[in-house]
């Protein structure tokens, strides 16, 4: 009886050899005198590797043999080839390697098989634009992105994900997630200025971070407006859209852990929304207007000192909350807001929400409690700003902050 699961693990075998040949067919075209390998050449080898990976019932030996003749007759053909054409790659023999182990790995894996073998494809395919791209690419960048791909993906995986310390307030993995995001909405900023201008640039990294973190986006702009003054105001356009993505975010966590809230919260929350589109939209038209075109340039996105340092206060600030809602209970509510709103509001959001949901809290007590956390995560982002930003920064973020917690009390006030 054919089995049919290993004619479709063979054909897979088969498929990515015939992929991957076609491309390199195409890339030698014209190349007849040192031709290495093409349509059929890669065919045949993947569907070798996908019988060698099926006779490894008999012992892996086999599976080694074959590749061990692969790799021999392609230094073979290479050497000969060389004696042709002194200057020739090696790339398409490294890729007949690759098929042979594709193929293979096809009869154990095939999805995993066919998604290498469609990006191998595209690696093969774009020699022009990814050479294009390697000369464009300043040192600074890339040197900077070595280094946020070191504290990203290999410092903060190792951290342990577990309270430590006294009142068990500190989490390694957190804190460093928090230097992570930061250095990140600054490497977003930095690219998004660089290909689409200060305006839309800022903006988008302003509404993107603002999903994050709003104090880190403020913090972040605070730090480029000390290495450029001439980007303060699209700065803020970039501050105010995090704060109102911040509003969002309040009401969003409201509606899912107890939307009985909402009735109370969406209407300040709201107008304090509008208030930043009224602010943001005040600073874009005055930045404009302020430079006339001119292009801005930002230096490298790569700052790991001044996230250490908001790290570093986020970490006392947790620590303090913890250490006043433990000693004070339900009577330091209120104090705990204020205190969990120097670092941000999501936390304090979501456990009011479900105290008042367990009926631990009154509705108007966890929306009190709520609100302010966000006035003061509002008020902190002006001294962020003046820490980490030049002082006309640290004056707009103050207005700012003024304006929308203004709006916020307004409301309040209204409907009391």
């Amino acid at each position: 009886m054919v089995d049919l699961l290993l004619l479709q693990k063979l054909f897979t075998a088969l498929l990515i050899g015939l992929v991957i040949g076609l491309e390199r067919e195409i890339a030698q075209e014209g190349r007849q005198n040192v031709k290495f390998a093409g349509l059929r050449t890669f065919g045949i080898v993947g569907l070798i590797g996908g019988i060698a990976a099926y006779l490894t019932t008999q012992g892996y030996i086999i599976f080694v043999a074959a590749l061990l003749g692969v790799i021999a007759l392609t230094a073979i053909a290479y050497y000969r080839s060389t004696g042709i054409d002194k200057h020739l790659g090696f790339t398409t023999e490294t890729a007949l390697i690759l098929t042979f182990l594709l193929g293979g790995l096809a009869y154990f894996e095939q999805t995993v098989a066919i998604i290498l073998a469609i990006v191998v494809t595209i690696l093969l395919a774009f020699k022009v634009p990814l050479h294009e791209f390697t000369f464009k690419i300043p040192k600074e960048e890339f040197y900077d992105s070595l280094k946020f791909a070191l504290i990203a993906l290999v410092i903060l995986p190792v951290l342990p994900d577990q309270a430590f310390g006294p009142l068990e307030a500190f989490n390694p993995y957190q804190i460093w997630l928090i230097v992570v995001i930061l250095t990140g909405i600054s490497f977003v900023g930095y690219f998004l200025v660089k290909w689409f201008g200060a305006d839309l640039g800022l903006s988008l990294t302003g509404i993107v971070g603002g999903l994050a973190s709003s104090t880190a986006v403020i913090s972040s702009m605070a730090i480029r407006t000390r290495e450029n003054k001439e980007i303060e105001r699209p700065a803020m356009v970039a501050a105010t859209l995090a704060s109102m993505v911040m509003l969002l975010r309040v009401v969003f966590m409201v509606f899912i852990f107890n939307p009985g809230l909402l009735v109370s919260i969406y209407l300040p929350i709201g107008i304090m929304c509008v208030a930043s589109i009224l602010v943001a939209s005040y600073f874009y038209l005055q930045g404009r207007d302020g430079r006339k075109g001119e292009t801005i340039k930002l230096k490298t996105p790569f700052n790991i000192v001044p996230a250490l340092i908001f790290a570093g206060f986020i970490a006392i600030v947790l620590f303090v909350s913890k250490a006043a809602l433990l000693y004070l209970g339900n009577y330091g509510l209120y104090i705990t807001s204020a205190l969990a709103g120097l670092a941000d509001v999501d936390a304090i959001t979501v456990s009011t929400s479900q105290l008042a949901a367990n009926g631990l809290a009154s509705a108007p007590t966890a929306v009190t409690a709520i609100m302010i956390a966000v006035f003061v995560n509002l008020a902190i982002h002006t001294a962020y700003a003046f820490y980490f930003g030049t002082r006309k920064f640290g004056i707009y973020n103050a207005a700012m902050s003024a304006v929308i917690i203004a709006a916020g009390i307004a409301v309040i006030a209204a409907t009391l």
